[in-house]
């Protein structure tokens, strides 16, 4: 494991900012960026249930059984990446900060 040196002048700030040490910083800005990947995926997840009106469980048992459709295959495609990756970030967001998770549902 690697040690981070803070400076002088990052220390001011990180005191100024009212966080305990640069570790709060680090774990802070991680839950940050992974609450705003989890939002990207769930913002796609949601347009495309508007757009087709069902969920993706639905939606890609319909695809299965109609004839095949490029706009629709790749819509797939896509809604089922933004629901892996959504679950995944959830996942790591609940293994990293169980306590913060129960305060955010």
């Amino acid at each position: 494991m690697k040690t981070l040196e803070i400076d002088a002048k990052l220390d001011i700030l990180i005191n100024e900012l009212e966080f305990k040490d640069a570790k709060e910083v680090i774990k802070d800005s991680l839950f940050t960026e992974i609450l705003y990947r989890i939002s990207r995926f769930a913002d796609e997840v949601s347009r495309f249930k508007d757009k087709y009106g069902k969920t993706l469980a639905e939606f890609k048992e319909e695809y299965e059984s109609e004839a095949e459709d490029y706009e629709k295959y790749d819509d797939l495609m896509a809604w089922e990446f933004a629901q892996r990756g959504k679950e995944y970030w959830e996942k790591k967001l609940c293994n990293l900060y169980p306590q913060s998770v129960k305060s955010i549902a």
